[in-house]
Protein backbone atom coordinates (compact mmCIF):
# COMPACT_ATOMS: atom_id res chain seq x y z
CA UNK A 1 0.00 0.00 0.00
CA UNK A 2 1.51 3.34 -0.90
CA UNK A 3 0.65 6.81 1.16
CA UNK A 4 -0.19 9.82 -1.04
CA UNK A 5 -0.18 13.15 1.41
CA UNK A 6 -0.43 16.34 0.16
CA UNK A 7 1.23 19.58 1.31
CA UNK A 8 1.55 23.08 0.05
CA UNK A 9 2.64 26.76 1.95
CA UNK A 10 -0.06 28.00 3.41
CA UNK A 11 -0.87 31.42 4.22
CA UNK A 12 -2.52 30.77 7.38
CA UNK A 13 -2.85 27.99 9.95
CA UNK A 14 -4.04 25.42 7.70
CA UNK A 15 -0.86 23.94 7.80
CA UNK A 16 -2.30 21.27 10.04
CA UNK A 17 -4.28 19.97 7.41
CA UNK A 18 -2.67 17.72 5.72
CA UNK A 19 -4.66 15.07 3.73
CA UNK A 20 -3.43 11.90 3.20
CA UNK A 21 -4.58 8.73 1.60
CA UNK A 22 -3.46 5.32 0.49
CA UNK A 23 -3.91 2.69 -1.79
CA UNK A 24 -2.49 0.35 -4.48
CA UNK A 25 -2.14 2.04 -8.38
CA UNK A 26 -0.45 0.39 -11.26
CA UNK A 27 2.60 2.22 -11.10
CA UNK A 28 3.70 5.08 -9.50
CA UNK A 29 2.56 7.84 -11.50
CA UNK A 30 -0.45 6.19 -11.65
CA UNK A 31 -0.91 6.10 -8.06
CA UNK A 32 0.25 9.72 -7.76
CA UNK A 33 -2.75 11.14 -10.94
CA UNK A 34 -5.24 9.60 -8.88
CA UNK A 35 -4.30 10.58 -5.44
CA UNK A 36 -4.03 14.44 -6.69
CA UNK A 37 -7.60 13.33 -8.16
CA UNK A 38 -8.87 12.67 -4.94
CA UNK A 39 -7.46 15.93 -3.03
CA UNK A 40 -8.95 17.99 -5.88
CA UNK A 41 -11.99 16.50 -4.74
CA UNK A 42 -11.49 17.33 -1.42
CA UNK A 43 -10.70 20.89 -1.80
CA UNK A 44 -7.25 20.66 -2.10
CA UNK A 45 -5.88 24.21 -3.94
CA UNK A 46 -3.34 22.24 -6.69
CA UNK A 47 -2.58 25.87 -7.63
CA UNK A 48 -1.55 27.27 -4.03
CA UNK A 49 2.14 27.86 -3.84
CA UNK A 50 4.80 24.60 -3.20
CA UNK A 51 1.85 22.78 -3.55
CA UNK A 52 2.94 19.27 -4.05
CA UNK A 53 2.42 15.28 -3.11
CA UNK A 54 4.65 13.48 -0.68
CA UNK A 55 4.87 9.30 -1.50
CA UNK A 56 5.52 6.71 1.03
CA UNK A 57 5.83 3.56 -0.74
CA UNK A 58 5.03 0.58 1.56
CA UNK A 59 8.79 -0.40 2.41
CA UNK A 60 8.97 3.34 3.74
CA UNK A 61 11.25 4.99 0.85
CA UNK A 62 9.63 8.37 0.11
CA UNK A 63 10.12 11.02 -2.59
CA UNK A 64 8.15 14.33 -3.17
CA UNK A 65 6.22 14.87 -6.59
CA UNK A 66 5.25 18.44 -7.85
CA UNK A 67 1.68 19.26 -8.87
CA UNK A 68 3.51 20.33 -12.59
CA UNK A 69 5.22 16.92 -12.91
CA UNK A 70 1.86 14.91 -12.31
CA UNK A 71 0.11 16.94 -14.71
CA UNK A 72 3.20 17.01 -17.67
CA UNK A 73 2.92 13.31 -17.38
CA UNK A 74 -1.01 13.09 -17.34
CA UNK A 75 -0.80 15.31 -20.43
CA UNK A 76 1.28 13.29 -22.46
CA UNK A 77 -0.10 11.58 -25.52
CA UNK A 78 0.56 8.24 -24.19
CA UNK A 79 -1.85 8.97 -21.09
CA UNK A 80 -4.94 9.86 -23.35
CA UNK A 81 -6.54 6.36 -22.14
CA UNK A 82 -5.94 6.20 -18.78
CA UNK A 83 -6.91 10.09 -18.55
CA UNK A 84 -10.67 8.89 -20.54
CA UNK A 85 -10.96 5.89 -17.88
CA UNK A 86 -10.59 7.78 -14.47
CA UNK A 87 -11.90 11.25 -15.61
CA UNK A 88 -8.93 13.60 -15.12
CA UNK A 89 -9.68 15.86 -18.38
CA UNK A 90 -11.34 18.37 -16.02
CA UNK A 91 -8.20 18.64 -13.77
CA UNK A 92 -5.43 19.06 -16.69
CA UNK A 93 -8.11 22.01 -18.16
CA UNK A 94 -8.32 23.83 -14.48
CA UNK A 95 -4.34 23.59 -14.37
CA UNK A 96 -4.22 25.54 -18.26
CA UNK A 97 -6.43 27.81 -16.56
Amino acid sequence: MTEYRFHWWPARKQADLTPSIAFEAPSPQHGVALALQRFVELGCDVNAVGAHIDVIDGDGARHTVLIEEVLDWLKDSQQVDFVERHGLAPLIRQWQL
